[in-house]
């Protein structure tokens, strides 16, 4: 199996760019998953799984301006909007990806029902230092964590969401670093965390550790 995660992995898979990982669309399934349009929610509310860049963060429930607006662009990124196979044709996906790094959402009713940002090699304590940002911007006690074929993951459930990293070593102990936050439902239909052996993923309400 292929570890190593082209930017985006998840969306820019979707969006039929090269390569694909663990953090991809599940091939098994092409079909298009229709009642992805009711289970998704409308989120009224804004949900209370954050993806941090900085200080600042975007929760699922969020428009497409206020994703684009804290994770923007970069002068050397491309944009990808699209699509994606096995989703709905509401279900719409935007991000950019610049080489280094990446970011993507997927939109539904014009709001994030999933965000990714990748981060294409960075270093040990890099890593340790968005591990702990998104532990602290979510409120997080700890994660669950697995390894699977080389790659490392921590994961957590909150509410209705989830929010899943992913840490593949590469070169030069450099590691890709892929975080999601998304709705179950749509985490589920994309495989993500599909090779991962474990129970039911555990609430962050509740009092459980690794």
């Amino acid at each position: 199996m292929k570890i190593r995660v082209p930017i985006l992995g998840t969306i820019a898979c979707a969006l039929l760019l090269s390569g694909c990982s663990q953090l991809e669309p599940s091939t098994d399934s092409p079909n298009v998953n229709k009642n992805l349009s009711v289970l998704v929610p409308e989120y009224v509310e804004l949900s209370k799984a954050r993806l941090p860049n900085g200080r600042r963060f975007l929760s699922l429930g969020d428009s497409e301006e206020k994703a684009l607006s804290i994770f923007s662009r970069p002068s050397r990124g491309f944009p990808i909007e699209d699509s994606i196979p096995g989703l709905p044709a509401d279900f719409k996906a935007k991000g950019w990806d610049s080489g280094t790094e990446g970011f993507g959402v997927i939109i539904h009713d014009d709001k994030i029902v999933l965000a990714m940002h990748q981060y294409e090699a960075i270093e040990a304590d890099e890593f340790a230092s968005i591990l702990v940002n998104v532990q602290e911007t979510n409120g997080l006690g700890r994660f669950q964590k697995a390894m699977q074929d080389k790659a490392e993951y921590w994961f957590v459930k909150v509410g209705k969401d989830i929010i899943a990293i992913s840490r593949v070593a590469g070169t030069k102990k450099r590691y890709q670093v892929t975080v999601t936050v998304g709705n179950e439902h749509l985490m589920n239909a994309l495989g993500i965390l599909r090779d991962v052996k474990k129970e039911d993923i555990l609430s962050n309400s509740e009092d459980h550790a690794l």
